[in-house]
């Protein structure tokens, strides 16, 4: 049995002893409870009387008879009353006034009478109880508790004697072998298997780490001697290292200083190449890009990182037409150079003159383009030609104008005398027919009825429109200076607008009040010096054209003929822009359209001076510019552009 507990696991061990004491000490319980019950001297009484119930004694004929026996047997019984019923539940006989005459009232009789009610087959007995113990019962029953008690207590005790050597010794054992190890580090040592359970597992395998710690500890020293040496090497060689870091160091700082201002220089170099407004893309001999600046991004809307070392032709496709070019520049090491490229980026058309530079260096192949953005740059030669067309013109036109305004002021004159002698209403006229005995009215008729009055009257407007002619024409040629006022230039556009609005014509080829007017105005823009009269006239002269122009153009769109007046602030400008959704012009019409006397209206619309007058009007007297673009089929815009700022006389 003992070898039986020691080969078993601890929770085997643990299980056995405390089940042990659970069946003893419910055996020890249920014993101690039957001899109770058994001597309780109250439930022997009860179990001798209920026999005697059902079985009368001897010479018990009625009630009386019941009371007298009882009486005579108290002294065996622990009763203090006694009460007899027939069978009808009617009290036959008590000896004590504390029970119910009838049996029917025994549902409210006092529980707290302590009363047991036991039925026979002719008397019913009704008995109160006396619960007072005798003290040889209550003396059995404290030695019977002291007893189990003791018992218990020596179980307890075996089973803490069992559970100290079968298990808190091996544990303890085990801590004193470690305690001695930790304090000592003496890893011989080994601790004791006591019992092949859990305890005795983790002692072996605690002996098994010794082994394990023990090896390694001796291995520890080995390598501690010779960690010895290697640290006196160490220490010779740290010695050696920190001479030769201290060379270095100093190495470094002037390296350092090297780079610093290499790379400051790199940053120089790279802001120089930024800040350059032209374009500036380097490639190598794979016309893979490798330098990119601000002004390349700007034209191209690229950015730097992502046009960096990708092919040219993806980042500027605008170049394809001319790679052989590049090319032949990379392998002839020469420099060529390209003006006036036309390049579209969104609703703009770019001029941009191309330079391609190869890179003179034996070890890198490669070139440098660079793009420079000639638009204002075109646009201002174009206004300076035409600013030199003007001026040579400007003699010539107000030589003209003198020698024609003679014969003209002659014909008009001579028009005007032919229409007063041929009046029937003047005196003079009448007076002189009247002595050559003609009548006045017929020869009115007769010039009537053969139309020599309608030949009159265009005689008359072929003078005046001349005139007309000859008045801007000495417009044109005039260099004075003019006085210029701060004025609102949307109130000048409103009038004009107004004006154009309140002459349209069929019979002049437009019909203003058809066509729809957007206004796109900066309401914040501020007053500007300038001559309303004239910017008036250039405002309405570009209406007028606009409106011809849409007269005759069908459009297919549902917003049919429009339009649109925009003003808006360019740096130290006003920008005015007046655009329509009509024909548009060819190149080469846009080229003259501001030479005087150029025009592409029919015989008798137009003389071809009013955009050359509007042109001389903004660029001489207002000192700003104006210019036009269109394509064919998509309409026209003409951009003036008037200076905030300006001399005011």
């Amino acid at each position: 049995m003992r070898q039986f507990f020691r080969n078993l696991q601890v929770r085997q061990k643990v299980f056995a002893l405390m089940s042990i004491a659970i069946v003893s000490l419910s055996i020890l319980n249920v014993l101690s409870g039957l001899w109770i019950a058994k001597e309780n001297p109250i439930q022997q009484h009860f179990s001798n009387l209920v026999p005697l119930v059902y079985n009368n004694p001897p010479n018990i004929k009625n009630a009386g008879d019941w009371q007298v026996y009882l009486n005579t047997q108290q002294s065996n019984f622990t009763f203090d009353g006694i009460a007899i019923y027939d069978i009808n539940g009617n009290l036959q006989s008590a000896n004590r006034d504390v029970f119910p005459t009838s049996l029917k009232y025994l549902s409210h009789f006092h529980a707290e009478q302590n009363i047991e009610y036991i039925p026979g087959p002719k008397f019913t007995l009704l008995i109160q109880k006396n619960n007072n113990l005798d003290d040889d019962y209550i003396i059995k029953l404290i030695i019977i508790n002291i007893t189990v008690l003791a018992t218990g207590f020596l179980l307890i005790y075996i089973i803490l004697y069992f559970v100290n050597r079968l298990i808190s010794r091996p544990i303890h054992s085990l801590t004193e072998t470690t305690n001695e190890i930790a304090m000592e580090q003496n890893y011989s040592l080994r601790a004791k298997r006591f019992y092949p359970d859990e305890i005795g597992v983790l002692a072996e395998n605690f002996n098994f780490m010794l082994n394990r710690i023990e090896q390694d500890d001796y291995m520890l020293r080995q390598e501690k001697e010779k960690a010895e040496q290697s640290r006196q090497r160490a220490i010779k060689l740290s010695t050696e290292m920190h001479e030769a870091n201290e060379r270095l160091g100093f190495e470094v700082k002037v390296r350092a200083r090297v780079e610093h201002k290499l790379t400051d220089f790199q940053y120089y170099l790279n802001n120089i190449i930024d800040s350059m407004p032209s374009a500036i893309i380097a490639i190598d001999h794979e016309l893979k890009i490798t330098q990119w600046n601000k002004g390349a991004s700007q034209i191209t809307a690229i950015l730097r990182d992502d046009a960096i070392y990708q092919p040219l032709e993806e980042s500027c496709a605008f170049l394809l037409p001319y790679l052989n070019l590049i090319t032949n520049s990379l392998e002839k090491q020469i420099t060529n150079k390209v003006e006036r490229i036309a390049f579209k980026r969104e609703n703009e058309t770019l001029n941009l003159d191309l330079t391609i530079y190869p890179l003179l260096d034996t070890t890198h192949s490669g070139a440098v383009i660079r793009i420079d953005d000639v638009t204002q740059r075109s646009q201002m030669e174009d206004m300076m030609v035409q600013s030199e067309k003007m001026m040579s013109l400007g003699g010539l036109a107000a030589g003209m104008a003198h020698e024609i305004n003679n014969p003209l002021g002659a014909i008009v004159h001579t028009v005007q005398n032919i229409k007063r002698r041929l009046n029937p209403d003047n005196k003079k006229n009448l007076e002189i027919a009247s002595d050559l005995e003609v009548q006045l009215d017929d020869i009115h008729n007769y010039v009537d009825r053969r139309g020599i009055l309608s030949f009159l009257d265009n005689i008359s407007l072929a003078g005046e429109r001349a005139s007309t002619i000859v008045s801007n024409m000495l417009q044109f040629s005039r260099q004075s200076p003019k006085e210029l006022h701060l004025q609102s230039l949307h109130h000048i556009i409103d009038r004009a607008i107004s004006i154009a609005k309140n002459e349209y014509n069929l019979a002049n080829g437009y019909d203003f009040k058809s066509i729809k007017l957007n206004k796109e105005f900066d309401l914040s823009l501020p007053e500007i010096p300038c001559i309303p009269s004239e910017i008036e006239q250039v405002i309405l002269n570009l209406l007028k054209n606009a409106a011809q122009a849409l007269q005759d153009f069908n459009i297919t769109q549902n917003d049919g003929h429009q339009i649109t007046i925009k003003t808006q602030k360019n740096g130290g400008f006003i920008e005015l822009s007046i655009e329509d959704n009509g024909p548009g012009m060819s190149d080469a019409t846009l080229k003259h359209i501001f030479e005087p006397f150029f025009t592409t209206k029919e015989v008798g619309l137009g003389t071809g001076l009013g955009l050359s007058v509007s042109f001389f009007i903004i660029t001489s007297h207002h000192k700003g510019n104006m210019r036009a673009e269109s394509q064919e089929g998509r309409g026209t815009r003409f951009i003036i552009s008037l200076p905030i700022r300006n001399s005011i006389h």
